[in-house]
């Protein structure tokens, strides 16, 4: 029977060296399903795999993309990730590893999507509007023609507010109409794991991990990088403190404590996300056996 093996949870907690490990053992490809990973400009401060550490396991949906053309939806990674899954087990393998902690995109390719209508035109306008009359305009908009996500959404993820807006301007249907059309689960059998550290120990390695980020080149991968100018790069961790260090607002070493803070947070809604589970496992990286070994007495009982 094929099988999607899913690893997934908080940033820093391991799951990018598992996957590997486990892609190994089982002779496996691995999906990425974070969606910063995803595009080729950012990879410092997206604790992107580089290639000695995939160590030879093929990866899908990393540097697959560009910040400069029109963002991965949700939805277009759930009909991508169907086709390249599709092609794998149709080209003989038993295991696909899908790994990466955006829940929302996770879900998407493994549970379906309610039918949302997507038009790149309408897209570009929507950012030339963002960009020309700024977020409050888009915000009316949205009051007046979807006041149930007017009231609901997140005023501040400017990328939400435009994609409920997209729906609206193509379909005329507000997104709880949307909504109320069915999904289309994936048909494969699942598995899925998270490494269960504690929130001391993770924050820890998430500090770490930020510190590792800039002396591995992060502050010169941002200063090449149109941050004042791309709507994703304002959305990213790691990405979106720099404005306030190029507007004269911090340091250097008050962005990185900013980074430190808002990357905590973002694992803390990476945790909560996945209360929604109940086929979830937790592995324990202080037992005497591997994560590896514990999800595969797991994936054989």
């Amino acid at each position: 029977m094929n099988r999607i093996i899913i690893i997934q949870g908080a940033t820093a907690s391991g799951k990018s060296s598992l996957a590997v490990e486990l892609a190994i053992e089982l002779d496996c490809s691995v999906v990425s399903a974070d969606s910063r990973q995803f595009y080729k400009e950012i990879s410092k401060g997206t604790a992107k795999p580089s290639q000695r550490e995939m160590n030879g396991v093929p990866h899908y949906f990393v540097d697959s993309h560009s910040i400069l053309e029109n963002t991965v939806s949700s939805a277009d990674f759930m009909h991508l990730g169907r086709q390249k899954i599709d092609r794998l087990f149709q080209g003989g393998a038993k295991y696909v590893i899908v790994t990466g902690g955006s829940g929302m995109f996770i879900d998407a390719l493994i549970d379906g999507l309610h039918p949302s209508p997507q038009n790149a035109e309408v897209r570009d306008q929507l950012q030339i509007d963002w960009k020309e009359k700024g977020i409050n305009h888009l915000l009316e908009e949205l009051k007046i023609k979807d006041a149930e996500s007017y009231k609901n959404m997140d005023i501040n993820n400017p990328m939400r507010i435009m994609r409920a807006l997209e729906v609206i301007r193509i379909s005329g249907k507000t997104l709880a109409e949307m909504r109320k059309q069915p999904k289309e689960k994936i048909p494969y059998a699942i598995n899925r794991f998270y490494v269960n550290w504690d929130r001391k120990d993770l924050y820890n390695r998430i500090n770490t991990r930020v510190d590792e980020m800039m002396n591995g080149g992060l502050f010169d991968e941002i200063i090449n990088l149109p941050i004042q100018d791309n709507l994703l790069l304002q959305n990213t961790v790691g990405y979106k403190e720099w404005l306030f260090y190029f507007n004269g607002q911090q340091t250097k070493e008050e962005v990185v404590e900013l980074i430190k803070k808002n990357t905590r947070n973002y694992a803390k809604r990476q945790g909560t996300w996945l209360r929604r589970y109940s086929d979830l496992i937790g592995l324990n990286p202080y037992d005497n056996k591997t994560l590896k070994d514990q999800l595969l007495i797991h994936l054989n009982s």
